[in-house]
């Protein structure tokens, strides 16, 4: 009995450790891939054509080394990071917007009125 606890509590710990560090992926992705990463899923819901894709992909890869710098250069302090990335985010935002069309920036403005919100609990 007691081997099966103990190999119950190996288990859990085991699996928490495994999704701990699948959260830090995002911070390890490089600024290149990041920013492929934006631009695909921009493609996807808004149909950017190559000239946009072309121009969102430098706006996001100079986001992505922004935030890169941003985390190397605050020393741990959250107020500092999440201050300067709401910054980043913003200036992003203005320059994305400038390449889309009027459809394009409906659809954009409503996915990130949607962005950050959770879902409602299921009770």
């Amino acid at each position: 009995m007691k081997n099966i606890n103990l190999c119950i509590v190996f288990l859990i710990l085991g699996i928490s450790i495994g999704f701990a560090q699948e959260r830090g992926k995002f911070q390890e992705m490089s600024a290149t891939d990041r920013a492929k990463g934006i631009v695909e899923r921009l493609t996807d819901e808004l149909a950017l054509e190559k000239s946009q894709q072309d121009s969102i992909y430098k706006q996001a890869l100079a986001q992505a080394t922004a935030e890169k710098e941003i985390f190397a250069n605050a020393s741990g302090d959250r107020e500092t990071i999440r201050t300067a990335m709401q910054e980043n985010r913003k200036k992003f935002d203005t320059k994305i917007k400038s390449f889309l069309n009027e459809k394009q920036l409906k659809t954009y403005e409503e996915l990130e009125s949607k962005r950050g919100q959770r879902p409602p609990k299921k009770d």
